[in-house]
């Protein structure tokens, strides 16, 4: 591709994400209350600008797209003045096996929270099969969400599951999916809540799983797709927002790294 016509895309692309946000972004007070810029590594060149009602899927290597979903959920528990949401809480619908407690509080530590009084706006609740995921999805988490006020949730690894049951139909496996999509759809929607959720997809899965991934993700208004470097521990970041059927290149980082996940730079 010519420098030309990638200058042409790009201010294209800048135009357009400008007219979006511009159209459709702090309309009200209260949407300002609710938007925060989130920082990947304690720098402010490496952001994912975030509303009440995005829904955002992280695709990619499992142990990075969960450091991040741990890392956002912490930094949205902050101050709105400090680029946290305001009375956030937050619950994590573990349908991998893959919350790790422990990494909250390292990362709340990081960011000077009191330990006791954030932990206590996190609720986590673990499914075992893909029905009780389903289930929960479908007749508990509407009525949670309401009941706890939260307005935060998030998802890892919602394909995990469809992986480990060994004997799943492939028919059953679409149905599912088929409803879990039209609920995720409900849930941002219907309230202010921040939904996100994670993937962990490559070329080595079974073509029904990929079909099943890539069903969930047009669901989303914003995804985050981590691409490991073949040469180094390095990891590329592309961001994208969907406008009309298709999605479009917001931001893209070609030098994020684990511990940029894992620390919290002071400003």
């Amino acid at each position: 591709m010519s420098k030309l016509i990638e200058e042409k895309l790009e201010t294209s692309v800048q135009t357009s994400v400008h007219n979006e946000f511009k159209n459709l972004k702090l309309k009200t007070a209260y949407d300002y209350l609710n938007q925060i810029s989130f920082t990947v590594d304690g720098t402010s060149n490496k952001t994912i600008e975030l509303l009440s009602n995005d829904a955002i899927c992280l695709l990619g290597n499992s142990r990075m797209t969960n450091l991040m979903l741990t890392k956002l959920a912490v930094h949205c528990l902050m101050p709105k003045k400090y680029g946290g949401f305001r009375s956030s809480k937050v619950f994590v619908l573990d349908a991998g096996n893959c919350t790790d407690v422990y990494q909250f509080v390292d990362f709340m530590k990081q960011y000077g929270l009191n330990i006791k009084k954030n932990l206590k706006k996190i609720m986590i609740s673990r499914v075992f099969t893909v029905y009780q995921l389903t289930h929960f999805l479908k007749y508990e988490l509407p009525k949670t969400i309401h009941d706890y006020t939260i307005n935060i949730v998030i998802i890892p690894d919602l394909l995990a599951m469809f992986l480990q049951e060994a004997e799943m139909d492939i028919d059953e496996a679409k149905f599912l999916v088929t409803e879990i999509v039209d609920i995720l759809k409900v849930i941002t929607h219907e309230g202010k809540v921040l939904l996100i959720t994670s993937l962990s997809i490559d070329d080595q899965l079974p073509h029904f799983v990929i079909d099943l991934g890539n069903k969930i993700i047009k669901s989303f208004n914003k995804r985050i797709a981590i691409d490991k470097n073949k040469t180094n521990d390095k990891f590329k970041m592309l961001i994208q927002q969907k406008q009309g059927a298709d999605y479009i290149a917001v931001k893209k980082y070609l030098s994020l790294t684990a511990e940029d996940v894992l620390t919290v730079m002071r400003r």
